[in-house]
């Protein structure tokens, strides 16, 4: 159960614009305390290679300081920063966002697309009135447009490449709208139609509801400054008088975003085209989005509704994992850990947790070839819940459960704990037989350059087929740092 006036922040780095939310519980009910945004537009930094431009980038980090005064406030579990579209795609993000966690205080976790779409999804459902129905929420960003079907949870997420600032750039760089033999917003419009084929089904019998700044800054110009509902006829008397325009700099609206100027177009373009290809007539507006899913679902990990746990289960379940088997490595694991490390944080003690029950996950595929398949699985599946860095830490540990032990390429959010690693390969050792074994006389820590496990006489004795495998084992440790030395005991 949430206690009283618990304070979460969540910091979402769009790539349009960084919105930051701290909101408070009361009495189960979310009260947002204070939001602040920057408009960065950090989608317009990536070229052609997907490198985020040097200057985009000092601006984005320049927007992040005022945002670390309320951030470090709070526990670190009260808080997350989560990275989308243009983080996922930049294929030089890493310095950026260690420069970035040095200013926030607090890791940044990217997301995938679908997993956004799911957080806003759990935002808009948050703020939605009357008896559960099927709802059709749409975000449209920076780099991505979010479409999601469901009820009180989703059915169906999508995640489209296609956002205001990415079109801004591709159909509106040199700001014109009506040049001669050419109208940049009918292209994008067209465009946008495009990757919308096949997905009309998502707004069927539903209610629509859309969600972010491209929806709120129409419904702003069509409402006389209200968040109230977009009419289809009036979406598109506003396009027709877009369209009109020769350039960006001409649109003259009623109660206009300035800030939203550059991208107004784009962002209209791509609601239209929403609105014909979902066969769409009326539009609610939603007050809340990707920050308040953010900071419900911090809640539930804290509270006993973390979703990850959900996801786990499924999978294990879709896997046809062993439920037994899977308690005995998740039990053994953890106990060697609680020996090495009584103080582990507990983040890292749910990550071995994961690990060991989705550690047989291929082997319904192939048994030769069951870790390689189970890691792909976890790293790219979407996963509920899970950011980026978190699948690649899981995969790396069911990559690695035994054998050779791989080298990890190290990088942003990716620092693996051999620690994990040591405690997840010895309780597959200790039940590779599938048979229950307790750890009476086998004791586990660390010293110096190296791990000791140490093993009574009698431990040895009574499962002989192990103590084997455990000599092998500490000859894949023996190249690296900290080794494993086994010190049998009388």
């Amino acid at each position: 159960m949430l206690h009283d006036a618990e304070r979460y922040a969540a910091l979402d780095l769009g790539s349009n614009s960084f919105h930051l939310l701290l909101a408070e519980f009361r009495d189960q009910r979310m009260v947002r305390l204070h939001t602040d945004r920057a408009m960065v537009r950090l989608a317009a930094g990536l070229d052609d290679e997907r490198n985020l431009d040097p200057e985009v980038a000092e601006r984005a980090l320049a927007a992040m300081q005022r945002f670390r005064p309320v951030l470090e406030q709070l526990p670190v579990d009260h808080v997350r920063v989560v990275g989308t579209n243009t983080l996922r795609a930049a294929s030089n993000a890493d310095g950026f966002m260690e420069r970035a966690e040095a200013i926030l205080g607090v890791p940044i976790d990217i997301i995938s697309g679908i997993e956004e779409a799911r957080l806003i999804y759990s935002g808009v459902i948050a703020a939605a009135d009357g008896p559960p129905r099927l709802r059709c929420a749409v975000d449209i960003g920076g780099g991505s447009t979010e479409l999601v079907r469901g009820r009180e949870v989703p059915h169906e997420l999508q995640s489209l490449y296609m956002g205001c600032v990415a079109y801004n750039r591709r159909f509106f760089a040199d700001g014109k709208i009506d040049a001669a033999r050419k109208n940049s917003f009918t292209r994008a419009r067209r465009a946008a139609s495009a990757e919308l084929q096949g997905l009309r089904h998502f707004a069927e019998n539903c209610e629509a509801i859309g969600a972010s700044g491209t929806i709120k800054a129409v419904a702003r110009v069509l409402n006389n400054g209200e968040l109230l509902d977009i009419e289809r006829d009036a979406l598109e008397g506003l396009a027709e008088r877009v369209a009109a325009c020769k350039t960006v700099a001409d649109l003259d609206l009623p109660d206009f975003d300035e800030e939203r100027r550059p991208v107004f177009a784009a962002g209209l373009a791509i609601l239209l085209a929403v609105f014909r290809e979902l066969d769409i007539e009326r539009m609610r507006v939603s007050p809340y989005a990707i920050r308040e899913g953010i900071v419900h679902d911090l809640a539930g990990r804290l509270h006993g509704g973390d979703r990850r746990a959900d996801t786990v289960a499924d999978m294990m379940q879709r896997g046809q994992i062993d439920p037994d088997q899977a308690r005995r490595v998740v039990n053994t694991a953890e106990d060697l850990l609680l020996m090495l490390r009584p103080e582990c944080p507990h983040d890292q003690r749910r990550r071995l947790q994961w690990a060991a029950q989705l550690h047989e996950l291929g082997l319904a595929l192939s048994h030769s070839n069951s870790r390689k398949l189970g890691a792909y699985m976890i790293e790219k599946a979407d996963l509920a819940g899970f950011g980026r860095s978190e699948q690649e830490h899981l995969a790396h540990l069911v990559r690695n459960q035994r054998g050779r032990i791989k080298p990890p390429r190290e990088h942003y959010g990716f620092h693996p704990n051999p620690d994990l690693l040591l405690c997840l390969r010895l309780a597959c050792i200790v039940h590779r037989d599938h048979a229950d074994h307790d750890l009476d006389g086998v004791e586990l820590s660390a010293g110096g350059e190296h791990y000791r496990l140490r093993l009574s006489r009698q431990w040895l004795e009574s499962n002989p087929a192990i103590e084997d495998l455990l000599y092998q084992e500490a000859e894949h440790w023996q190249s690296r740092s900290p080794g494993l030395l086994l010190e049998p005991y009388n």
